[in-house]
């Protein structure tokens, strides 16, 4: 089992907890296991750290790393990516060695290092105040992620003990100039954080050239304009030199306010609620500062904010007596009563007295095919461990593989293969940069498979010629029946109906009655 370098053209990046096999019993093995890696691009193991003496380093002190976890800790078999028990006399063990094995199963998968997170941030201001300190913070992170070079403890790590696992830097600051768990943050921080930037950019080249590789740099980007605009994130410097940010799209509603239910990740806004909050808006508010729609990531959470003594559950903005706190999504998948409100792309829970906001398959489903006909680059999770058997993964992964071509398909490209569309001889369809030609009838058969399926290789995208995108039909309803030949859209494609069908979801399955067409307008 391996994961793509894309999902038809979309990102889709995970984020991994260093703690997750101690507190959650969720280990880098259970990406692979729960088939969650297959829906995944790129994973962000979080968190690096920028110590109290301004540079990275995994030191082995209380508070300044995690050396236990990263690269000490003994993985038992059970708990390994290949099956094998760590041993006593390797220099590398713990969570980068699976990551290591992580990349020996699946070399296309990404493993990025993220700096700072909510509880790490806090020495970020000091450490790219001066110019002598910003060199000295990406000298030591390149340094210790890239090139491996590890402190030696207890008989492992050392020099190069680490190369070759991190595939670039990710950089999650709370907050420049607004500050975040700690108020040491200054109004020189925004000058100071685009610096520091376009310094891990350049150094991140010039390793890069020498390894005749791109390395990544990526941030984790906040999702209020208060936030955003005073810390330099809404600055042109910053889309020049990074891959992409991951937009926060949820924690907009929660403990702060106890008194009071409320959506913490909805897609649109609801109303002048939550300081009109809503992930449309946030990502907005980057391309309407001059990002590119592909350069950013919709966050989605694996995780729920709750309340208590919350009498009328069926819509948010409830009274309640207090706020209970966060549960993953694995807690909350079967409390209570579900409900979705598809209006404003928001999912809740309630049991009769507690009430969850927080993301389900159905709320993935529609921001997914939301992001798709919006042009944005993917989608990113905080985090991997609030899974449950990879639900939330396979609701964003098998919506973008139904989607329209996301950024990254080239527009040379014809239609990308859908597994659920039915193909007769001589359609055209493209997959992993290459062109096929169908023989026979086929559906759910994915081209490149076998030599002797119905599918024969033309060459590479741009061999056939272009095919003008049809306009697409009416949205697909759930509460709709439909017969035979009508064609509706979802995210971006027709699909037409095969026979009579009432509640299915267009691209959802194989044997169904919808067959997916081409991309359309």
């Amino acid at each position: 089992m391996a994961g793509p370098d894309a999902i038809n053209g979309y990102r889709s990046v995970g984020y991994y907890m260093a703690d997750a096999p101690v507190t959650r019993d969720f280990h880098i093995a259970d990406i692979v296991r729960s088939g969650a890696l297959e829906d995944l691009t790129h994973l962000n193991y979080a968190f690096g750290n920028v110590t109290t003496d301004l540079v990275c380093d995994i030191a082995d002190v209380p508070g300044d790393g995690d050396p236990e976890n990263d690269f000490l800790r003994s993985v038992p078999a059970a708990d390994s990516v290949d099956g094998v028990a760590d041993s006593p006399y390797q220099v590398l063990a713990g969570n980068f060695n699976q990551l290591r094995e992580l990349k020996e199963l699946s070399p296309a998968t990404k493993v990025l290092v993220s700096l700072g997170g909510w509880t790490w941030s806090d020495n970020f201001s000091e450490a790219a105040s001066t110019p002598e300190r910003r060199t000295a913070l990406v000298d030591s992170c390149l340094d210790l992620y890239i090139d491996g070079d590890l402190p030696e403890i207890d008989g492992k790590g050392g020099p190069g003990a680490a190369a070759g696992i991190f595939d670039g830097i990710d950089i999650d600051w709370e907050w420049p100039v607004t500050g975040g768990e700690t108020a040491n943050a200054k109004p020189e921080d925004k000058e100071n954080f685009l610096l520091l930037m376009e310094e891990f950019r350049a150094e991140l080249d010039a390793r890069g050239a020498a390894a005749d590789q791109h390395y990544l740099l990526t941030a984790f980007a906040p999702a209020g304009g208060w936030n955003a605009g005073q810390g330099g994130w809404l600055d042109p410097r910053l889309f020049d030199v990074v891959d992409f940010l991951n937009v926060q799209g949820y924690d907009f509603h929660g403990g702060w306010v106890a008194d009071r239910t409320g959506h913490q990740g909805n897609l649109h806004p609801d109303g002048d609620n939550n300081w009109g909050l809503g992930l449309d808006g946030a990502m907005g508010m980057y391309v309407n500062a001059g990002a590119a729609p592909d350069q950013l990531n919709a966050g989605l959470a694996a995780y729920g904010h709750g309340w208590y003594g919350v009498t009328d559950g069926s819509a948010a903005w409830k009274p309640a007596e207090g706020y209970v706190g966060t549960k993953t999504y694995a807690d909350l998948r079967t409390l209570g009563q579900a409900f979705f409100d598809a209006d404003l792309g928001a999912s809740w829970r309630y049991d009769g007295d507690q009430w969850w906001s927080y993301d389900d398959p159905a709320s993935v489903t529609a921001k997914a095919e939301w992001l798709a006909v919006s042009g944005y680059g993917g989608a990113m999770w905080w985090d991997l461990s609030g899974d449950y058997r990879n639900e939330l993964g396979d609701a964003l992964g098998s919506t973008l593989r139904a989607a329209t071509p996301g950024p990254a398909v080239g527009p040379a490209c014809a239609a990308p293969w859908y597994a659920s569309g039915v193909y007769t001889g001589g359609d055209v369809v493209s997959h992993d940069g290459v062109e096929y030609r169908a023989a026979w009838w086929t559906r759910a058969q994915s081209p490149g498979a076998a030599s002797s399926g119905p599918w024969k290789a033309v060459g590479p995208c741009g061999t056939t010629p272009a095919v003008e995108r049809p306009e697409c039909g009416p949205a697909w309803s759930q509460e709709a029946t439909y017969t035979g030949g009508q064609v509706v859209s979802r995210a971006g494609v027709n699909h037409k109906a095969q026979w009579w069908t009432r509640g299915e979801l267009p691209g959802s399955s194989t044997r169904g009655a919808w067959d997916a067409g081409t991309p359309c307008v």
